[in-house]
């Protein structure tokens, strides 16, 4: 059984992607919180050509985010267009696919009280600050 997956697609302004966003990565990964189940990293350069940088886990850093081997290849040549297309000029984005580990229990009992999706979403910490902001007045 899995955890719920999710997607996420971060851009970086500038092509100022640092390397502290994969140590925080590897850190879920080996708090058994996330499994990485895929990774792209899309690059558009000043004259609006993208690549997409190869994702190797023989890298040391990799290395701890796919601790299981590599990646799945769930990302396709289609995601990477559609990210691209969203891109400015000179900026990058992490196209990011993760298993919710931390959820498999919870799963689990929710399947074993023959329990039943009927709603999911996502507030973002943002959009909470807002909501609960509005509420107080």
């Amino acid at each position: 059984m899995r955890g719920p997956i999710d997607y996420i697609v971060v851009g970086f302004p500038g092509n100022k992607f640092k390397g502290e966003v994969l140590a925080e990565l590897a850190d879920a990964v080996e708090q058994g919180v996330i499994q990485v189940l895929d990774l792209a990293m899309i690059v558009k350069d000043e004259a609006g050509e993208v690549t997409m940088l190869e994702v190797s886990a023989d890298d040391t850093a990799l290395a701890k985010v796919f601790p299981y081997g590599e990646q799945q290849g769930l990302i396709t040549d289609e995601d990477v267009a559609e990210v691209a297309e969203v891109l400015d000029d000179n900026c990058s984005a992490g196209l990011l696919i993760v298993e919710q580990l931390w959820a498999k229990g919870l799963k689990q009992a929710i399947l074993n009280a023959d329990g039943v999706l009927l709603a999911e979403g996502r507030i973002h910490p943002e959009a909470y600050a807002e909501l609960t902001e509005k509420g107080g007045e």
